[in-house]
């Protein structure tokens, strides 16, 4: 989205619910900022005035000052989200997780004269989606490492995610899966144990984020 005229947007900082600046394009300067975008820099109101790289010298080797000369050059925004920023915060470099969007405020000629910066803070949301891909790679490394048959389902559709030798040794090339089990362990949240001939299948359920479930464990012993 293209702005035609800055003022009218200075009002509106102060009381606006995510973090917004405005940079002037000629040297990158900030003009305005409302306090969110101070709290997510952790920087005073003193560095109005002042151009990106005197208050936030750590970008310096990072890829968002390029990105803003792109944004003033070609007059297009630019966006994304879970983006990671190093950031000095508390006398250390902290890394940091926002979505943002860089959007060019265009004058006369359609003249990039400033660029509004927008982000909110998403670093929990990114956080557990760290925390959730090395509980996979710990949960495959157990899994792989079992000295016993076991697999992984996930998902309400029970994609195979993990699966080790043993258990594929025990299916003999062909997916044993009972869908009647895997439904009543993932719906009712309860574990579930059979037998088929001569081995004991036992069906775990696995939580994720919010002690939702989302995954189950298959483990085989013959009788």
């Amino acid at each position: 989205m293209i702005y035609n005229s800055r003022e009218k947007f200075y009002k509106l900082f102060e009381d606006a619910p995510l973090c917004a600046a405005i940079f002037d394009a000629s040297d990158m300067r900030l003009e305005i900022v409302n306090q969110s975008m101070l709290d997510f820099w952790h920087r005073p109101p003193s560095v109005q005035g002042s151009t990106l790289l005197d208050f936030l010298p750590e970008l310096a080797d990072q890829e968002y000052p390029e990105i803003l000369k792109r944004v003033i050059k070609t007059g297009k925004s630019h966006k994304e989200k879970g983006a990671k920023i190093l950031l000095q915060r508390n006398a250390k470099l902290e890394a940091v997780f926002t979505d943002y969007s860089y959007l060019p405020i265009l004058m006369d000629r359609n003249r990039t004269s400033a660029i509004l910066v927008m982000a909110t803070d998403v670093c929990d949301r990114e956080m557990n989606k760290l925390n959730l891909q090395q509980c996979k790679r710990d949960l495959r490394a157990l899994v792989m490492s079992a000295p016993i048959p076991m697999c992984i389902y996930r998902g309400e559709q029970f994609a195979v995610e993990s699966v080790n030798d043993s258990m594929m040794d025990l299916w003999q090339g062909k997916h044993f899966r009972d869908v009647a089990a895997l439904q009543h362990v993932f719906y009712n949240g309860l574990p579930y144990t059979c037998r088929e001939g001569n081995i004991f299948f036992s069906y775990t359920p696995l939580n994720g984020g919010a002690n939702s479930l989302n995954a189950i464990c298959l483990t085989a012993m013959r009788c």
